[in-house]
């Protein structure tokens, strides 16, 4: 049974309103036009997928359907390990909408835009990454010496991205790959129990909730958040469509960014309760208490509209990721995410 109890109180940037304006609702063509029966989102574990999960467990992708028109449509979230897996799953039609990461939705829009046309849909959080070390002697990026490994989510992934942004910002802009061959590849709890008992990295980049783990372990240290070292606020996880769906499903499409944005507010003003949902979702090492600490303690960070694009993308293209930027980061996101605040 879906939780009614909790309304939303206020909306911060992109109201329903606006989302409303935005793609030219009316109660009269939206009732006009029966869209897709069946929506399904493919989602990945982990906290960045949050707002999804809370979006589904209220019932709120079906109540923004039935405000715009669509009372009829049913949602399917499916999870899948990994976001190439998620690609293939979008390329192929199997699933409607997907949650990416923000350089692989970039990636994705600069080899689909004569064909597919992948962009987001809207942000789903800026999360901050940390990066955490077991060796006392490493104090800074400096001292990392050529046979030390630093584990990441993936090479190509935005843990990787991170680390070359920081070596270029350190080292200068002919070191932006200067540390690539001490990156590992290894999912984050691997990476996080090989931390800790110094089974073969020495650093590890990682996100919530393994960030706010690895803060209150004494095992480790922290060297700096990403955010803090780059001067950025970014953008990390993000959902993704066709413009082949959005095209046919105008309501449908804007109905989720609206129960997305519905679901940050809650997260936002109920932590205890969003929490709950989480760790009644996955696995979690983290209490009750710890998940509703860590989101408090992250809870601007929730948001339909982007922020950082543009500094990853132009970032992308100096290091080799992409061929050319897009000229603005509208051109990555579908309405109405595309018409409201972001950079």
């Amino acid at each position: 049974m879906h939780d009614t109890s909790w309304r939303p109180r206020a909306f911060p940037r992109l109201t329903f309103k606006a989302l409303s304006l935005a793609v030219g609702l009316t109660a009269i063509s939206a009732a006009a036009h029966a869209e897709q029966a069946r929506v399904t989102l493919a989602i990945q574990y982990g906290y960045a997928y949050l707002p999804v999960t809370v979006a589904d467990k209220l019932g709120l992708f079906q109540q923004q359907a039935k405000a715009h028109g669509q009372a009829g449509t049913t949602f399917e979230i499916k999870r899948i390990s990994g976001a190439p897996a998620i690609n293939d799953a979008l390329i192929s039609g199997n699933v409607d909408i997907g949650g990416y990461g923000l350089s692989g939705t970039l990636i994705a829009w600069e080899k689909t835009r004569r064909s597919l046309d992948i962009r987001a849909l809207c942000a789903l959080v800026a999360g901050d990454n940390g990066f955490f070390v077991n060796d006392p002697a490493i104090k800074s990026l400096a001292d990392f010496k050529d046979d030390d490994k630093i584990a990441v989510s993936s090479p190509s992934g935005q843990q990787a991205l991170l680390l070359q942004m920081a070596a270029e910002r350190q080292f200068g802009a002919d070191q932006i790959h200067k540390f690539d061959k001490l990156m590992v590849s290894l999912p984050h709890p691997d990476a996080t129990a090989s931390l800790v008992n110094k089974a073969g990295i020495k650093g590890y980049i990682g996100p919530n909730p393994y960030s706010y783990q690895l803060t209150r372990d004494t095992r480790v240290s922290k060297l700096f958040d990403f955010s803090s070292a780059l001067n950025l606020h970014m953008t990390s996880g993000v959902l993704t469509s066709t413009g082949r769906f959005v095209d046919n499903n105008p309501q449908l499409s804007a109905a989720v960014v609206a129960a997305i944005d519905e679901a940050n507010a809650y997260i936002r003003q109920e932590p205890r309760k969003a929490a709950e949902l989480f760790l009644a979702s996955e696995p979690s090492s983290l209490s009750l208490d710890q998940v509703e600490d860590m989101l408090r303690q992250v809870s601007g960070e929730w948001s339909v509209q982007p922020s950082g694009v543009m500094a990853l993308a132009d970032f992308m293209v100096r290091s080799g990721a992409l061929k050319k930027a897009p000229a603005d980061w509208r051109a990555v996101f579908f309405a109405p995410v595309a018409n409201g605040e972001g950079s």
